[in-house]
């Protein structure tokens, strides 16, 4: 999410990072605004690995959707069967702009995530993590 982090990535082995929530929440991104949102203003403990939207794991933001399909996750089919079953709740949840049927899918530090254009994401990555080497 941030330099910081990717720094900390690579010190421990990493040789990349993926930083897609940090994307996300970007002026620039095609999520809708309440995902964004949704994103901007959830804790780390509210984020939860799920197969219920799409038939494969992924960390999504707890909602009504994801909590009544829990009971019955190990029974779901795979992607894509899972995927296809789903998007039709998906597409009116977003239309309805409600929260508790969407897939909201989200990393596992969303309170790092901020509204801000790719550019000064990418810049200010940079300028932590060369700050971070010259301290070196």
């Amino acid at each position: 999410m941030d330099g910081r982090g990717l720094m900390a990535s690579i010190c421990l082995g990493a040789e990349g990072v993926q930083m897609g929530t940090a994307f996300l929440t970007c002026i620039e991104s095609g999520a809708s605004e309440i995902h964004k949102e949704e994103v901007l203003h959830t804790p780390e403990n509210q984020t939860i690995m799920t197969r219920s939207f799409s038939g494969k794991w992924a960390r999504g933001i707890k909602n009504e959707f994801i909590f009544e399909m829990q009971k019955s996750e190990e029974l779901l089919p795979n992607f894509p069967v899972q995927n296809t079953l789903t998007k039709g709740i998906r597409k009116a949840a977003t239309l309805q702009k409600n929260r508790e049927f969407m897939s909201l899918w989200s990393g596992q530090s969303p309170r790092l995530a901020k509204k801000q254009t790719v550019k000064s994401l990418i810049e200010s990555i940079v300028e932590e993590a060369t700050l971070i080497l010259s301290n070196k």
